[in-house]
């Protein structure tokens, strides 16, 4: 296993870079991205508004085309709000003051610090790390500058972006297909007997205790008589996911 050089995350990235106006004027518009804009499952910025650079020149984090989106409080962060900010209107942005605003420079591609930054791992050492009450924990500025990156060449760090860019179009193609599976049942019921308002027929309607038997569970560990045990499968809650059984 190849050991990357490591940098210090403030070292290779501006952490919340300064505003530069240059000759920019009040009236540009400029994308809005408050917190609830970008996508947690996807990672990504969706449908943004457009406002007018005056509007939102006060009061709100600015970031650039290229610049990463961190979420910083809790439960953005854990939930995975982050964003590599694309396609920005005139390439600007103003957003949440709630983000960390991640400007990679030359040592570093933005997609790398993107993919790092939105990992697990990372995400659940920057919780661990919060400060603040409850409710109202945030990740401390002074852990992003200081976390360790592993810092291979630029080379090197495309060849690893290419290889985790196409894991996340996998795993959004599998989501949008669970997602059209989750529709496709109630389509196949209506295709079988029909929509009731439409076809004015009413089923009869009976309750669950008349249709089906009710029992509970079991508890694991509990003393029983062995010669009344059996082997079976054991379910647990958490294995009952939304559709399937784990």
């Amino acid at each position: 296993m190849t050991a990357y050089v490591q940098a210090p995350l403030g070292e290779i990235c501006e952490i919340n870079p300064r505003v530069t106006r240059g000759k920019h004027s009040d009236d540009m518009l400029v994308s809005f991205v408050p917190m609830a804009t970008v996508d947690e499952r996807l990672g990504v910025i969706g449908l943004c508004e457009e406002r007018p650079l005056a509007e939102v020149s006060k009061g709100y984090t600015a970031f650039e085309d290229g610049d990463v989106l961190f979420a910083k409080i809790t439960p953005c962060m854990e939930n995975g709000k982050t964003a590599l900010a694309r396609n920005l209107t005139n390439g600007i942005g103003r957003g949440s003051t709630e983000f960390y605003i991640l400007r990679p420079s030359h040592r570093v591609l933005g997609e790398y610090v993107y993919h790092f930054v939105r990992r697990t791992r990372f995400r659940e050492e920057a919780k661990r790390n919060f400060t603040g009450t409850a409710g109202q924990q945030r990740v401390p500025k002074s852990f992003m500058e200081n976390v360790s990156v592993p810092l291979p060449s630029l080379d090197e760090q495309r060849r690893i972006v290419g290889i985790l860019n196409r894991a996340a179009k996998i795993e959004r193609l599998r989501a949008k297909a669970a997602e059209r599976f989750r529709e496709f049942i109630p389509a196949l019921f209506v295709k079988m007997f029909g929509d009731q308002d439409q076809i004015g027929v009413k089923f009869q309607c009976l309750p669950l205790r008349e249709t089906a038997a009710i029992v509970s569970g079991a508890t694991k560990g509990r003393k029983i008589n062995p010669a009344d045990a059996i082997e079976v499968p054991y379910l647990r809650v958490a294995n009952v996911q939304d559709g399937f059984l784990d």
